[in-house]
């Protein structure tokens, strides 16, 4: 091990060539207590140290050492909800059910080779706002690819739609030959992403392939994410059936026909028939109250929030701080360039300030709240600590403004330099 410092050294394992030292004004680990003018040891991808800047500094030739200076060191931020495959599409804003005849007519003749481009400019943006872990839904299948070359972690889930029941397994054995194809493919970190399941939601799925769905997760040891009670329409939908979505079904020559609206809120259709339990991650929510809250929280089901996709849609954003007061698990999620004039996650997180979360609450929002929803906190995923991933960012508030928690979420805080398994996947110019 290189360097003069007894204390370092005492605590430090022998480090490889590759070692680097990465420090800043402020380290934020979540979970553990900020760190002034710290700074974090890496080698071979993991996290070895945290400490004072001057202590570990010292580890490593001037050559493997970055000082950001007046910035702010954070865990990789975790997207929890994300399609980077449509990152390259802009439609304008429209009531959904006219977004999603729009969206689906515009990809339905794509190309594979245009979803992984479009997934890799997103996996871009991601990178550049700070973001080195997601919870990506491919329609494609292309999109892990993407994400496993940009070297990033998360999970991919493949998204399975059929409203025709008596079909439900032979609409999932196609997905299902699909991963193959998945866990075959290396990229830039080992084993990443890992592959899940995402039956699309309540109004384009059946029953029948829900329950496919979460017993071949089961079996396979795969997580499963749903969107869920995302819109007013959907939550009419569900309880009347007519309306803008079956319309929507119509144009899309969809069997509409075939759904039969259960009268109820789409939290309870699922919960009514067995296709809650087993779901990890409920995206949107928006269209929920105390009685489907308790639902998912018996379910065990986390809860990602998107502001800025419910803003596109002009969609009441969900009750967040009765969320969090019946116990539900929160993360955040970005949704798509598609449907969010932004992918910034920590402009998502500033969203929430309004409903009395503070700023380290926020920030777990952002890191370990979205792994553990994963199922990647147990990896280290989300914060930083010893033996974990070495993924990290540094975000540079704005001159006069004091280095803390709250600073992160300014408007004019930016992402500088975002780092996976160790090496800089994004250096802002």
């Amino acid at each position: 091990m290189r360097g003069s410092n007894g204390a370092a050294e005492a605590r430090i394992p022998r480090l490889s060539g590759g070692a680097a030292v990465w420090a800043a004004g402020l380290v934020l680990p979540v979970g553990a207590p900020p760190l002034a003018r710290g700074a974090l040891l890496t080698d071979e991808g993991r996290l070895i140290a945290l400490g004072p800047a001057d202590e570990l500094l010292s580890c490593v030739p001037k050559s493997a050492r970055r000082d950001f200076g007046r910035a702010i060191l954070i865990p990789g931020l975790v997207d929890a909800h994300t399609h980077l495959e449509l990152a390259a599409l802009r439609l304008p804003p429209a009531p959904m059910a006219d977004w999603i005849v729009s969206l689906v007519r515009e990809t339905r003749a794509w190309p594979s080779s245009l979803f992984l481009a479009s997934a890799k400019v997103g996996a871009a943006g991601a990178l550049a706002a700070g973001v080195t872990c997601v919870g990506d839904i491919t329609a494609s299948g292309e999109s892990p690819a993407a994400i496993a070359d940009a070297g990033l972690r998360g999970v991919a889930f493949h998204e399975v739609l059929g409203l025709e029941g008596d079909r439900a397994g032979e609409v999932l054995e196609r997905k299902l030959s699909a991963l193959g194809r998945h866990h075959a493919y290396r990229g830039a970190l080992p084993g990443q992403p890992a592959a899940g399941l995402s039956p699309h939601a309540p109004y384009t799925a059946s029953p029948e392939l829900y329950r496919a769905v979460l017993r071949a997760c089961r079996e396979r040891g795969l997580p499963a994410a749903t969107h869920l009670a995302e819109s007013p329409e959907e939550a009419r939908f569900l309880r009347e059936g007519g309306g803008d979505f079956e319309r929507m079904h119509r144009e899309l020559g969809s069997p509409a026909g075939l759904f039969r609206p259960p009268g109820c809120s789409p939290a309870e259709h699922l919960d009514r028939e067995g296709a809650l339990g087993g779901l990890r991650l409920a995206v949107h929510c928006n269209q929920t109250g105390p009685a489907d809250w308790e639902r998912l929280r018996r379910a065990g089901a986390a809860v990602c929030l998107c502001p800025g996709s419910a803003r596109f849609f002009g969609h009441p954003l969900a009750d967040a701080a009765g969320m969090r007061w019946a116990g539900l698990s929160l993360c955040l999620g970005t949704d798509s360039r598609a449907s969010s004039p932004s992918c910034s996650l920590l402009g998502e997180a500033a969203a929430l300030g309004a409903a009395g979360f503070g700023a380290e609450e926020l920030l777990r929002l952002c890191t370990l709240a979205g792994a553990e929803a994963l199922g990647l906190g147990g990896e280290g995923v989300g914060q930083l600590r010893a033996e974990g991933p070495a993924d990290f960012a540094a975000v540079e508030p704005p001159g006069g403004v004091p280095l803390s928690a709250e600073a992160l979420f300014h408007p004019e805080s930016r992402v500088v330099c975002t780092v996976t398994g160790g090496g800089v996947r994004f250096t802002a110019g």
